[in-house]
């Protein structure tokens, strides 16, 4: 025969134990339900969720920019929309020097006429400047360069820049050609006066004729009556007319022998007539 097992004393009690609480439960209601130790979890490091949604950030404020003024090629003053002013320097660009340099007085004037009044857009701010793009996108600085109106400013280092110099320079445009030929610091120099080629002679054409004036008419000739002179009838000789009506030469003519002015009374040239 087998031994009888024996329930060891721990167990009787805790038996015992269960049986007291089954019974205190039947009486006084529901046997409360032992507890469950648990493990902690673990904190997490995402912050709790709200039930509340995040607050929307504020869309910024964008600036725009007139020109308003132009002190040289290279240094704008511009208006900002927001009501600030303020003179910032083109990057990449140096204009002439301001009254004295050569080719001064054409930089500023385009400068003025492309940026004077119009809408810019800046780029961000460096120590060496700040970039200027025009209304259309063009970059302003580029465009300068490029028409010869101002020269690259080497300390920017834009190699896009350098290059667009180098294209102005061989095709002599602007600054680059005579008489500045690149030289902004100082005025133009003095070249000297090519001397005159005198113009060459013109062929000499030999003068037209004088036209002679019609010769005046000769005046007149007024012809005056002279008494001939009488001929020498000194061998027919009539003392008087009775003489000659004797002879019967009478009546005596001019001119013929025994005529003479004598015996014409009347000087009509006939003698003797009566």
């Amino acid at each position: 025969m087998h031994p009888k097992k024996r329930f060891p004393n721990w167990l009787k009690i805790v038996l015992a134990a269960f049986t007291v609480l089954f019974v205190l439960g039947a009486i006084f209601g529901k046997a409360p339900e032992p507890k469950l130790t648990t493990a902690a979890a673990p904190a997490s490091s995402a912050p709790p969720s709200t039930s509340t949604s995040a607050t929307p950030t504020p869309t910024p404020v964008v600036v725009t920019y007139t020109v308003a003024g132009v002190p040289d090629g290279a240094t704008v003053v511009v208006n900002g929309s927001d009501g600030s002013s303020r003179t910032v320097h083109v990057l990449g660009v140096t204009a002439p020097a301001a009254g004295t340099g050569c080719y001064w007085t054409e930089s500023l004037g385009w400068a003025t006429t492309t940026l004077s009044g119009k809408a810019v857009k800046l780029g961000a701010e460096t120590a060496q400047g700040i970039a200027l793009t025009l209304a259309d996108g063009q970059d302003y600085a580029a465009l300068a360069i490029q028409q010869g109106y101002l020269k690259y400013a080497e300390t920017a280092a834009v190699p896009a820049l350098a290059a667009t110099e180098s294209t102005a320079k061989q095709a002599v445009s602007g600054l680059w050609g005579p008489p500045c030929n690149g030289t902004i610091d100082a005025p133009a120099p003095t070249v000297a006066p090519v001397p005159a080629v005198p113009p060459a002679p013109k062929p000499t054409q030999a003068p037209a004729p004088a036209t002679k004036a019609a010769p005046k008419p000769a005046p007149p000739v007024v012809k005056t009556t002279e008494p001939a002179p009488e001929p020498d009838h000194s061998n027919v000789y009539y003392a008087n007319c009775s003489a000659a009506k004797a002879a019967g030469a009478a009546p005596l003519y001019r001119g013929e022998p025994g005529y003479r002015s004598a015996l014409d009374r009347d000087g009509d040239g006939v003698a003797c007539e009566r």
